[in-house]
């Protein structure tokens, strides 16, 4: 009896390449956030955020993370315009400590910073979202400063007292 001889062998297997990961320039801590397909990186609230008019607000806010757990916040209520004279510059600051608690960032003011004015709520309370944004009673929130025109950077990026 002749048996055919069959070569058994595996087919090279070659696996589809892996879809390119979305460039997401926020996810950057090693806290991890729980959904419905696993665990995923946290959104890093480190650095500067910015908001326009929002929520009974019509000026925009600048905040300021730091990685010691304090922030600052800088409110351009009514800054004045460069090369004039005001008796007041429309730029409230303040500033406190933050907490994490998985998703949120939990604020507590300290006092009121130097050169105080008036302002609408203050925040007590950010959410990160699915794009990567900061979320404070409704307010969304990108990376980056608000600079009004005439103004440089470092004129309005929130400083937390004694740094």
């Amino acid at each position: 009896m002749i048996l055919p001889f069959l070569a058994c062998a595996t087919p090279a297997v070659v696996a589809d390449p892996a879809p390119p990961e979305a460039p997401v320039a926020t996810i950057e801590s090693s806290v991890t956030v729980p959904t419905l397909l696993g665990e995923v990186p946290g959104v890093s609230f480190l650095g500067d955020w910015t908001s326009g008019p929002c929520q009974g607000r019509s000026y925009a806010r600048n905040v300021r993370f730091e990685e010691d757990y304090s922030y600052a916040v800088i409110d351009l209520v009514s800054p004045c315009p460069v090369g004039t004279t005001c008796m007041w510059s429309g730029i409230a600051t303040f500033a406190g400590e933050w907490r994490q608690d998985g998703t949120q960032l939990k604020l507590r003011e300290l006092g009121i910073a130097s050169g105080a004015g008036p302002g609408g709520p203050h925040p007590v309370l950010f959410e990160s979202n699915a794009e990567g944004k900061l979320v404070e009673n409704g307010c969304i929130y990108d990376r980056g400063l608000t600079v009004p025109t005439g103004y440089a950077e470092d004129k309005v990026r929130p400083r937390v007292p004694g740094k």
